[in-house]
C-alpha cells in the first residue's frame, strides 16, 4: 500500500505571517482607515408632556447657552422660518446637530401668542436614550438622543 504524501511543512517566517494574518482577521473592528465616513447629527427632543398647545406660540430656549425665542405653528406664511437645527410643533420639539452634543439640561418656555401666558416654564433634564457609532465603537463619530419630558 502506497503511502500517504505528504504535505510541505510551512517554514517558519510564512507560520508568523500567517498567523499575524489570522490575528488581525480575529480582532476585526475599525482600526486606523478601516474606518467607513458614515455621519449622524446628535438630537435633542423635548416631549410638551400633558400640555399639548395647539395655536401659534414663542418657544424660548438656550440649547448652546444662548437664548432664542422663535415662533412655533404659525398661522402667517411671511413667519421667520425656524433655523435649520430646530423643529417644533404642538407636542415638543427637536434640536438637531452640535447643540444637542452635549446638552444636559435646557430651559424651555412656551407662551401662546393669543393669551401671551406661559404655558410652560421650566428647566427639563435631558436623559441619554441612545448613542449612535454608525462606522462603528472604535471609530468617529459618536452621536448622542437625548429626551427630556415638561414635568
Amino acid at each position: 500500500m502506497p503511502s500517504p504524501a505528504r504535505l510541505p511543512r510551512p517554514s517558519l517566517g510564512l507560520r508568523a505571517v500567517l498567523a499575524a494574518l489570522l490575528m488581525a482577521g480575529a480582532l476585526g473592528g475599525c482600526g486606523g482607515s478601516e474606518c467607513t465616513e458614515i455621519g449622524c447629527d446628535s438630537t435633542l427632543e423635548v416631549d410638551y408632556g400633558s400640555v399639548v398647545v395647539n395655536e401659534p406660540y414663542l418657544l424660548t430656549i438656550d440649547p448652546d447657552g444662548d437664548e432664542l425665542t422663535v415662533t412655533c405653528l404659525p398661522d402667517s406664511p411671511d413667519a421667520e422660518p425656524l433655523p435649520d437645527w430646530l423643529e417644533c410643533d404642538a407636542d415638543g420639539f427637536i434640536v438637531t446637530g452640535e447643540r444637542a452634543d452635549t446638552t444636559t439640561s435646557i430651559r424651555v418656555t412656551v407662551v401662546p401668542i393669543e393669551t401671551e401666558d406661559a404655558a410652560i416654564n421650566e428647566l427639563v433634564t435631558l436623559n441619554v436614550q441612545e448613542i449612535l457609532e454608525p462606522n462603528g465603537p472604535d471609530c468617529d463619530p459618536k452621536c448622542v438622543v437625548r429626551r427630556g419630558v415638561v414635568p
